[in-house]
């Protein structure tokens, strides 16, 4: 076995360890406290939750990647970034909460004044984590990373819980992101001790700029086509509303940040000696897109296709209403998590330039939408689909520039290996509407575990059929290792 494949599957096998226990505790507390808190309190919650997310990455300044990126840079220059993420930091930190009255009073909701104020210590502490982050990344450390971010989630995740049950309200949802950057910050001080200075270089910073500035920009406009959503729903429509569409949304999300999410943060630290080779990155690209596609199209159908038992069996009986929106998220589903993964191709190639134009094109696309769907239809099932739709034209758009002008491949070997997953994907939607309408099963609970270990079944006899993956030889290599272990 090559360096370069152990390093890819060490990576992902200890990133999938932290993601995949993560999920069945954020789980697990998401269930509980949905069945405590009101869809108003994670509403309100959910917008200053998507304004810290646009000063974490203001924060960010598209460093992080840049560091992994550049080899040369010494400990003098790393501490000279960090000197200027904690200034960053703190002055994003102090805007956000004396501008916690002016974002009260846009969203015309009281509470946010308080929550945005208790923010803002997450939005100091993540500024100053970028640098040793990504340091951790850099060396390859992904084991530490796993064992920091679970125990982190469990400590906090109990914590919040607690906080609910005897009656914190909205604010026990403040306590894992405060709690969780204030950790991070004690781990790294220890094992990764960057020194601040006072007066700090800005030439370590400069010499980066060209790399990170793209990246930077990138990310900023990507935020908006990521987040407008929520902004125009809590704006325009209401908290309680906000409340449904971000349950839906972070459901949806659960198989990106479970599935691209442990191969992302592989992916540059172990390709990136493949820049200047770019059919071989091609070739190793193609066949990360073909798993996550065989993976994903059957999980976004199966989401679609039991939406109602989803929400109500995570969620509870209040959030009903909710199961519309995830339905139609769930469609877009397949796509995001593939081009969740592009950015790492702009990255390794150094084409951040190339990707911050791509993010802005995708930007407008997807802000224009938003707009239609929010003014014209005024529901959160409108700017589901418009997420939907700008999504699938995105996606088009991202894929044939990275072939055509990053890897200088051609792309429809590309397109030929998402076709036999799609099509699981739709003999999975044409179960679902044959179950519905021939079966009258009122338990959701029932509901759920029925149709969800027929369409599993389902999606693993066809993607065996279509020989996608030899499921007999998994199984037969599963069973071995446990029997002869």
């Amino acid at each position: 076995m090559t360096s370069l494949k152990k390093e890819m599957i060490n990576g992902v096998m200890w990133t999938s360890i932290a993601k995949y226990s993560g999920l069945v505790i954020s789980l697990i507390i998401t269930m509980i406290l949905a069945r405590i808190l009101t869809p108003q309190e994670f509403g309100v919650v959910a917008i200053a939750t998507v304004i810290i997310t646009f000063l974490s990455m203001l924060c960010q300044m598209g460093i992080g990647p840049a560091i992994i990126q550049f080899k040369d840079l010494t400990t003098d220059d790393l501490d000279d970034i960090f000197s200027f993420s904690f200034y960053v930091g703190l002055l994003l930190a102090l805007f956000f909460f004396f501008g916690s009255w002016s974002i009260a009073s846009f969203y015309n909701v009281e509470q946010l004044v308080e929550v945005c104020q208790i923010l803002s210590i997450n939005v100091f502490f993540s500024a100053i984590n970028m640098v040793p982050n990504a340091l951790m990344f850099k060396d390859k450390r992904f084991k530490e990373n796993a064992i920091r971010t679970l125990i982190l989630q469990v400590l906090t995740g109990v914590i919040s819980v607690t906080a609910a049950f005897i009656g914190f309200g909205l604010y026990a949802l403040l306590i894992t992101p405060v709690f969780t950057a204030i950790g991070m910050f004690l781990y790294n001080r220890h094992f990764y001790p960057v020194q601040f200075k006072f007066f700090f270089s800005l030439k370590p910073i400069l010499r980066i700029f060209s790399y990170s500035s793209y990246e930077f920009l990138f990310e900023f406009f990507n935020y908006f086509s990521r987040n407008l959503d929520k902004l125009i729903i809590g704006r325009y429509l209401s908290a309680v509303e906000l409340g449904y569409y971000e349950k839906s949304y972070s459901l949806m999300q659960l198989p990106m940040s479970n599935v691209p999410a442990v191969i992302n943060p592989v992916l540059q630290p172990v390709l990136k000696d493949l820049h200047n080779q770019k059919e071989l990155l091609a070739d190793k690209y193609l066949k990360i897109t073909r798993l996550i596609a065989i993976i994903s199209f059957p999980i976004g159908f199966i989401f679609w296709g039991m939406a109602d038992e989803i929400i109500y069996v995570f969620f509870g009986n209040q959030w009903t209403p909710a199961a519309g929106t995830l339905a139609i998220l769930s469609l877009s589903l397949p796509l995001q998590m593939i081009q969740s993964t592009s950015g790492a191709i702009f990255l390794i190639c150094s084409e951040t330039k190339k990707q911050f134009y791509v993010g802005i094109r995708n930007t407008i696309i997807t802000v224009v939408s938003f707009i239609i769907a929010a003014f014209f239809f005024k529901s959160i099932e409108a700017i589901a689909w418009a997420w939907t739709i700008s999504l699938l034209i995105n996606f088009v758009i991202t894929y044939s520039i990275i072939y055509r002008y990053v890897l200088n491949v051609k792309i429809v070997s590309f397109f030929k290996i998402l076709q036999k997953p799609l099509l699981i994907g739709l003999i999975l939607g044409c179960f679902f509407y044959l179950f519905n309408l021939y079966t009258s099963i009122d338990n959701k609970y029932l509901l759920l575990i029925i149709k969800g270990i027929s369409s599993l079944l389902l999606a693993i006899v066809f993607i065996h059929l279509f020989k996608l993956l030899n499921v007999y030889y998994l199984l037969h290599k599963v069973l071995s290792k446990f029997i002869y272990k």
